[in-house]
């Protein structure tokens, strides 16, 4: 007798707004620091302000989003300090699940980030920046995919919106960036697949910290330009 596998719930339409948002912030349809009022929401998902709100409150717990009393809802927007503490966790976060991952699943670590490198030589062959970033989120999550422990897992989660966010808003409109990161991508591609893990630690840092010092350098301008039309 065939078994018979559980139906999964619907989502609720909250939740079907808050991952649509989720994505939408991610892939850099609405930038970092933007005005999105629940007025704006509502018309562009085409539901009713209830649900809205409440996704504007989960996106809030993750820190994609900042409410302000009286002002309106926007899209996070870091200052450089929380900058500098993004890339200490992820560095942190992924330094620990590949070391697991190398642990409990290496061949099946190894065959993901081959697969995902040639993703991102499609992606870049087309042009397509967009699924260069979705390759790169997918590249770095496979770490925890393989690492086998759910509170690392949960860990990573509450800050991996915000880190995509910058990743996507950071390197896919560069050339350059792009060429750097995929380079970099293939490196720890291959030194994993040899077992260096030491050189596994030192290419992952240079990554994550020229993230650090790019997205840095981002909202410095980002700041003089905002004072200039200030005064």
């Amino acid at each position: 007798m065939r078994r018979i596998e559980p139906i999964a719930p619907a989502k609720s339409v909250a939740d079907q707004v808050r991952d649509g948002l989720r994505d939408a912030i991610i892939d850099g349809q609405f930038a970092m620091g933007e005005n999105i009022s629940e007025e704006r929401l509502t018309a562009l998902f085409g539901v009713s302000r209830s649900p809205v709100r409440d996704a504007l409150n989960a996106l809030k717990f993750l820190g994609l989003v900042e409410i302000l009393p009286k002002r309106g809802s926007f899209v996070f927007l870091p200052d450089e300090a929380e900058v500098a503490d993004l890339c200490e966790f992820r560095l942190t976060m992924e330094r620990e699940a590949a070391t697991l991952a190398m642990l409990k699943a290496p061949e099946a670590l190894v065959a993901r980030l081959a697969a995902i490198c040639a993703r991102m030589t499609r992606a870049e062959e087309r042009g397509d920046h967009a699924d260069y970033a979705h390759a790169d989120t997918a590249f770095h999550l496979a770490f925890f995919e393989f690492c086998g422990n759910r509170l690392v897992c949960d860990a990573y989660a509450l800050a991996e919106a915000r880190i995509a966010t910058l990743r996507t808003a950071l390197t896919a409109p560069s050339a350059e960036r792009r060429e750097a990161s995929f380079r970099e991508h293939l490196d720890i591609a291959d030194q994993l697949a040899r077992g260096d893990m030491a050189a596994f630690h030192d290419t992952l840092s240079e990554h994550i910290n020229r993230t650090r010092r790019i997205a840095t350098d981002e909202l410095r301008k980002f700041k003089r330009k905002a004072d200039e039309a200030v005064s």
